[in-house]
């Protein structure tokens, strides 16, 4: 998948069965990991009931959803470095994993699998770094993962290289892996609006809906291309507005082609899919600002407590 468009400014990805880290804004380039990871012994699903820092959670934008990351403390450890995952967080459109490493070495490249198979998603990564305190790392996907019957996906996570998170750069090899239980949390269904036009574009909202973390939006936009809709020096396509005309947090922002990179043509070309997160506010009425080809349309957005 092709990307363009803004994130958090820390570390964009781009997963095509992997998390692929860049050394800041989008991914740049690919990481190649092994198509066959070497045996490695997987961590144990042990659960405990310790918090995890608060710093952690703001830095991977949990802070509202506290209560709703499941804490663990699992171990998996290659040639005497060791990694530990400290907490996850799920819903119906984004997932969280925070990670423990000793010695600090690097942004986890991480793989993971629910039981229906691989997950292919964008997402991001970030240092969680202050004074005297170093070694955390979060890693996000801008999806959600498949849960079973009983609303618990179980998860398989492998983690094959870091990147050095310093000027010098570069990649350290391992292979790290765990086995979790994490509950996804459900989300809420908005009604989207009927197809409208900006202009010369047609947009059709595909997926509008709140989970406890977030709200998120993608849309179909036939007539744009994604450089027109999220290029250098334009404004963003799409905002959601507090009542007084305030932008809120953006945690996911962009824009790709919506065929596979070996079917694209001049024509497909000219048709876009945004996909947007924002960290879900306080209950109230907001506002989904669409803008482009020199008009705009809004729709209203009613959050509940």
């Amino acid at each position: 998948m092709v990307t363009t468009g803004r994130r958090r400014a820390l570390v964009g990805l781009a997963i095509g069965g992997s998390l692929v880290l860049a050394a800041c804004g989008r991914a740049t380039g690919a990481v190649q990991i092994p198509a066959a990871l070497p045996s490695v012994h997987v961590a144990s699903a042990l659960v405990v009931t310790y918090p995890i820092p608060p710093l952690d959670l703001e830095m991977a934008g949990l802070t509202p959803v506290a209560e709703l990351v499941t804490p663990f403390q699992i171990s998996s450890t290659d040639n005497g470095r060791s990694i530990m995952l400290i907490g996850a967080y799920a819903d119906t459109a984004r997932t969280v994993f925070v990670f423990r490493e000793t010695p600090d070495m690097g942004l986890p490249n991480l793989r993971v699998s629910d039981e229906q198979g691989l997950i292919s998603a964008g997402g991001s990564a970030g240092p969680v770094h202050a004074p005297g305190f170093r070694g955390d790392y979060y890693v996000t996907l801008d999806q959600g993962v498949r849960a079973g019957p009983d609303g618990i996906a179980h998860l398989t996570l492998n983690i094959a290289q870091l990147q050095i998170w310093t000027p010098a750069g570069g990649i350290v090899e391992g292979n790290w892996a765990f086995a979790v239980p994490v509950k996804v949390q459900p989300g809420q269904i908005l009604a989207a609006p009927n197809p409208f036009r900006l202009g010369r574009w047609k947009v059709t909202v595909e997926t509008l809906e709140i989970t406890p973390d977030v709200v998120h939006m993608e849309a179909l936009v036939n007539g744009a291309s994604p450089v027109a809709l999220e290029g250098p020096g334009i404004p963003p396509f799409v905002e959601l507005l507090d009542s007084a005309g305030n932008p809120l947090r953006v945690i996911v922002g962009g824009a790709g082609i919506t065929v596979p990179k070996g079917q694209l043509n001049p024509i497909n070309y000219q048709n876009s899919r945004s996909r947007n997160q924002w960290l879900r506010p306080a209950a109230g009425t907001y506002r989904l600002r669409f803008q482009g080809s020199g008009v705009h349309f809004e729709i209203p957005i009613v959050i509940g407590p």
